[in-house]
């Protein structure tokens, strides 16, 4: 997975993690019925940062298995990028019944404003993220709205001697149900060269009254790599 993960704190949680070949999906292959209604998109994502959520999922694709995602409420005081700010801890981990290693476990920390505004993330080993500019999450959408959120700088660790390249966020809101659409926010990461190496979209359920519910994340490698991991939340 991946950033700090939504990669709006979970979203991009699961690309951090690397797995080999999964994917995430939404269910059945039925036609959705959009609607008509707008979604408070902005505070349902500062609600689910807030309070954290705890979610098992199933993994499939180049992988199959199963796992866990625990994200803690953004409420600890820190420091980030000689700032003050919230930090939240998310972790996530899978067992794998077809793949090398056959288990894993990462953690990364997600960093926020006092207003829950994403300002970066860290993961030991993997992407030291931040946000030059502040990402900008839409105060509500409808079905069929498209943006960009924002983009992050990434870096070996928090000397940033060594750079990773970019991750540019954006959303898609897709038809659901009548009272519900889906959130789809879709991070592509490119390398210090400018060569795209993955694409992850982490997909929300979202309700009128503000309910915000991971539905899946679907990882698809790139640059050489036919890798596709699916987690689907439960």
């Amino acid at each position: 997975m991946k950033r700090g993960t939504f990669q709006f704190g979970v979203a991009s949680f699961l690309l951090l993690v690397g797995l080999s070949g999964c994917k995430i999906g939404q269910g059945e292959n039925v036609t959705p019925t959009p609607s008509t209604l707008s979604f408070p998109l902005q505070s349902a994502y500062k609600a689910l940062v807030a309070n954290g959520v705890t979610k098992s999922f199933t993994v499939s694709g180049t992988c199959s298995g199963a796992g866990v995602l625990v994200t803690t409420p953004a409420s600890t005081a820190a420091t980030f990028e000689g700032v003050t700010a919230l930090s939240a801890a998310g972790t996530i981990t899978a067992s794998l019944t077809d793949c090398t290693p056959a288990s894993t476990a990462t953690t990364i920390t997600d960093y926020y404003d006092s207003n829950y505004t994403l300002l970066g993330f860290f993961s030991v080993g993997v992407n030291y993220g931040v946000y030059l500019t502040p990402p900008a999450m839409p105060t509500s959408v409808t079905v069929g709205g498209t943006g960009v959120v924002g983009t992050a700088t990434l870096y070996a660790d928090n000397t940033k001697a060594v750079g990773h390249g970019t991750q540019v966020m954006s959303y898609v809101v897709e038809a659901d149900t009548p009272t519900t659409a889906i959130v789809n926010l879709v991070s592509n990461t490119y390398n210090a060269s400018g060569t795209l190496t993955v694409t992850e979209q982490d997909r929300y359920r979202i309700a009128a009254t503000g309910a915000l519910v991971p539905v899946s994340s679907d990882i698809q490698y790139a640059n050489g790599s036919s890798t596709h991991t699916i987690y689907t939340f439960i």
